[in-house]
C-alpha cells in the first residue's frame, strides 16, 4: 500500500470532504428524510446537517488558507530553483557588505 506523502494532502482531503457533502445535498441526498422514521432520528439527522452546512464554510476557509500558505512557504523561499538560490544568496552577501560599510 503506498503512504501519501504530501504536504497538501490533508487540506486536500477536507476540501474533497466538504464538496462531495454539497454534491450530494444538492442532488438529493436529504431524500430520506420522507420515509418512516422516527422523530428522534430526523431531528439527530437534521442537527447534524445543520451543523455541516455552519462547519462547512469555515473548513474551506482554512483548507484554502493552508494549501495557500504551504504553495506560497515553499516557491518563495528561494529553494525551488538554482537560480533562485543563487540569487537568495547574492542578496545575503550583498547585505553583509552594507551593514559592514556602516
Amino acid at each position: 500500500m503506498r503512504v501519501v506523502r504530501s504536504e497538501y494532502f490533508p487540506a486536500g482531503v477536507v476540501l474533497g470532504g466538504v464538496l462531495l457533502f454539497w454534491t450530494v445535498g444538492l442532488l438529493g441526498g436529504l431524500s430520506w428524510l420522507s420515509g418512516g422514521q422516527s422523530p428522534l432520528t430526523v431531528l439527530s439527522w437534521m442537527i447534524f446537517i445543520y451543523a455541516a452546512v455552519v462547519l462547512s464554510p469555515v473548513a474551506v476557509a482554512l483548507s484554502v488558507m493552508d494549501i495557500s500558505r504551504r504553495y506560497r512557504g515553499t516557491h518563495d523561499a528561494g529553494i525551488t530553483t538554482p537560480l533562485l538560490k543563487s540569487l537568495a544568496e547574492l542578496r545575503r552577501i550583498a547585505l553583509a557588505r552594507l551593514q559592514r560599510e556602516d
